[in-house]
């Protein structure tokens, strides 16, 4: 069995940093959980409106999580992304996506502010993103689009168990 960090995973890490894509990085795999707990989030939009359903999710610190984010609106054909920021971070890194533009996913490339986020979603579509949850604590997320993060927003509660 291949370890998760096995040499080939590590150069396609070192490639994607070369080339700057942030995006990309978040949906590799992380490293495993060191006690091996993992989650299965999942979370949707609330149909064609700017929310998301739920926008309230809860993990334990530790886990490798994996999250799957479904948009479900079918008439508005705007697409939606799922990010998770560090605590306090979450405007700045929408203000930082709109500089990023579209070209780079409505995500500021290598940003440390961002923990983890799916690639662009369209209507009826789902993507996935894997990582290990961060420290306990409350951390948002938001769809990083222009205007969507004002009100396509939530909490993504770390728990100590």
């Amino acid at each position: 069995m291949t370890p998760p960090c096995s040499g080939t995973l590590l150069q396609r890490r070192a490639v994607l940093r070369r080339l700057g894509c942030a995006v990309a990085l978040a949906v590799l795999p992380k490293a495993p959980a060191a006690d091996g707990r993992s989650v299965e989030l999942t979370i949707a939009t609330d149909g064609d409106l700017l929310a998301f359903k739920p926008d309230r999710l809860t993990c334990p610190a530790g886990a490798r999580v994996h999250l799957t984010f479904k948009h479900t609106g079918k008439y508005v054909r705007q697409e939606h992304n799922w990010v998770l920021t560090r605590p306090g971070q979450a405007q700045a890194v929408e203000e930082a996506a709109l500089a990023a533009g579209e070209q780079n996913g409505w995500l500021p490339r290598a940003d440390p502010r961002v923990l983890a986020a799916t690639p662009q979603c369209s209507k009826g579509q789902q993507v996935s993103v894997d990582f290990i949850a961060p420290p306990p604590g409350d951390y948002p997320f938001l769809c990083t689009n222009p205007g969507h993060g004002e009100v396509m927003h939530g909490i993504l509660h770390v728990t100590t168990e």
